[in-house]
């Protein structure tokens, strides 16, 4: 079978691996543009805003569409619920589009896909759309209008509601809706703040200034930042800027040796590396072999040499009997934090997590504590917001283990000292986080 190749053929495509699969977002509707070869840049770019548009406001497309429909739209089949919801987002929500080329590709989808009569009943929806239909007959209670409105599953927007307020959960909701800026760590193994802005305005991008961290950057204007020089030669590396703050606050010094307990791919440990001036060790763990080899290749690139891999589950690793200086647990979470970069997560089961979850974090916790040396620090952090997954979890490791105490600390773009801090998408205009800084003081 042919790859499809237009742009609303790909997002149909990437919704529905999305849906079947399980796959993430940006990994399908990278690998589908990659099938589909030469495209246009716009179509490529109207491929990918169809994708994160529908699923940011799956909810509230499918409460426009269903004043329109006569039978409940959970009834239909997943083909044409998917064809409705993409067009339907282009008639609400994108001006640029002509609305028959909207609806008319997806009849003509949906009549290939389930046939004329399925095809007719779409037809007949979609041109009674209109604007106020999505704020129509929205619900007075503040948890079910906020959950309609920001598309938000219903137990996540009342649970936001009763810990928040329901102004700060909207807010919050809303933040979640909107595109998430691309920002970038410069690699000071290899340049400046001002030299890689200088490297990337001369290759044609729009630069500013972080928003959190100092030397952070915001970039747009690149078709293909990733196909850059200034990327390849290792200047820079794409990592938001609340998830470069983990790290700052774990403050590693040159010679120390360092332990990311879930490294991944490396964003986070490439930075320690940088910390560290690249002299001393990172030593990587995860439990993924192709994370560790895409690890790997960033450190190639990025120029760090002081960086080991183990592919192990921190749980079921012995640790050193002489321990190490500091250890970053970057834990596996619900990701509540990053909903701008993945929203598909808000429409999967267990959405605010579960009691697996919860434990592993528990499990993961007491494992990372127990590399610490006396005075090595531990900074545990998670991109998401909820209490249980952040201060819950901190709060059960002390009571777990009297030799850990809170170890404040200060970031230079957040006011204060503290040793526990939420980043909030609404307030700071970057992803969600929980992180925590803790210090061994004496021995078990």
């Amino acid at each position: 079978m042919k790859p499809p190749r237009g742009a609303r053929a790909i997002a149909r495509q990437v919704l529905s691996r999305v849906r079947r699969d399980g796959a993430y977002a940006n990994l399908a509707l990278s690998a589908a543009l990659a099938r589909a070869g030469a495209i246009a840049p716009a179509e490529r770019g109207l491929a990918t805003e169809l994708v994160y548009g529908v699923l940011r406001h799956q909810r509230l497309l499918d409460h426009a569409l269903s004043r329109h429909a006569r039978e409940p739209l959970e009834k239909l089949d997943a083909e044409t619920l998917e064809a409705m919801r993409l067009a339907a987002y282009q008639l609400l929500m994108l001006e640029r589009v002509p609305a028959y080329a909207a609806v008319d590709d997806a009849v003509e989808a949906v009549r290939t896909a389930r046939g004329k009569a399925r095809a007719g009943f779409a037809n007949a929806v979609l041109r009674r759309l209109a604007r106020g239909d999505l704020e129509a007959a929205l619900p007075e209670d503040p948890a079910a209008r906020i959950a309609l409105a920001c598309s938000l599953p219903d137990a996540l927007a009342a649970r936001w509601v009763a810990e928040l307020g329901a102004a700060e959960a909207e807010a919050l909701g809303r933040s979640l809706l909107e595109r998430a800026a691309l920002s970038l760590r410069v690699n000071r193994l290899r340049a400046t703040p001002a030299s890689a802005r200088a490297a990337l305005e001369a290759e044609g991008a729009q630069v500013e200034a972080g928003r959190l961290v100092e030397g952070a950057l915001r970039i747009a204007g690149l078709a293909d930042p990733f196909v850059a020089r200034s990327f390849l030669e290792g200047l820079w590396t794409a990592q938001d800027e609340a998830a470069q703050l983990p790290a700052l606050a774990l403050a590693p010094r040159p010679g120390e040796r360092v332990l990311d307990a879930c490294a991944g791919v490396g964003g986070k440990a490439t930075q320690l590396a940088a910390l560290l001036e690249d002299r001393g060790e990172v030593v990587c763990v995860d439990v993924s072999a192709r994370k560790l080899e895409l690890l790997r290749e960033h450190c190639l690139r990025l120029g760090v040499s002081c960086a080991s891999t183990r592919e192990a589950d921190l749980r079921g690793l012995a640790a050193p009997a002489e321990g190490v200086d500091r250890v970053l647990l970057d834990a596996p979470c619900s990701g509540l934090g990053v909903l701008r970069r993945h929203p598909e997560l808000k429409w999967r089961a267990g959405a605010l997590g579960s009691e697996g979850l919860l434990r592993a974090q528990r499990e993961l916790l007491d494992a990372a504590a127990s590399w610490l040396r006396v005075g090595g620090v531990l900074v545990y952090s998670v991109c998401t917001v909820t209490e249980e997954e952040g201060l819950a979890q901190v709060r059960a490791l002390l009571a777990r283990r009297p030799e850990l105490a809170l170890d404040p600390f200060e970031l230079a773009g957040l006011e204060g000292s503290e040793s526990c801090r939420t980043i909030w998408p609404h307030h700071h205009g970057t992803d969600g986080f929980f992180l925590a800084r803790l210090r061994r003081e004496r021995p078990c």
